[in-house]
């Protein structure tokens, strides 16, 4: 079973994304969780509650901060302060700038 929740970010006059997943199968002792993007610094405490209490665990298995824009990665260093996370994959533009700049 997987779970996908699309939490709210932002105030109304600005959004974000914050995704929380949930998978569950029979071949694992627990299900896995996947943070993709975490919103801005302000709703980093609202995603940690979220997985600390509806997921009912601190261990975050898979971190994905799909670019660098504030309304997806802020609240993502609330994430790794207060909960275990085991692995972080990060939008890395950089290595290819170069590279895009030619084709550009």
């Amino acid at each position: 079973m997987i779970e996908i929740d699309f939490l709210p970010v932002g105030d109304g006059s600005r959004s974000g994304d914050a995704i929380a997943v949930r998978i569950r199968d029979d071949h694992h002792d627990r299900p896995k969780v996947i943070v993709i993007d975490g919103g801005y610094a302000d709703d980093g405490e609202a995603l940690v509650e979220h997985i600390r209490d509806v997921y009912e665990t601190s261990v975050v298995d898979l971190v994905i901060g799909t670019h660098s824009d504030s309304d997806h990665v802020n609240a993502l260093t609330v994430v790794v302060d207060r909960l275990t996370v085991k692995e972080f994959a990060v939008h890395r533009p950089w290595p290819y700038t170069a590279e895009l700049a030619r084709s550009a």
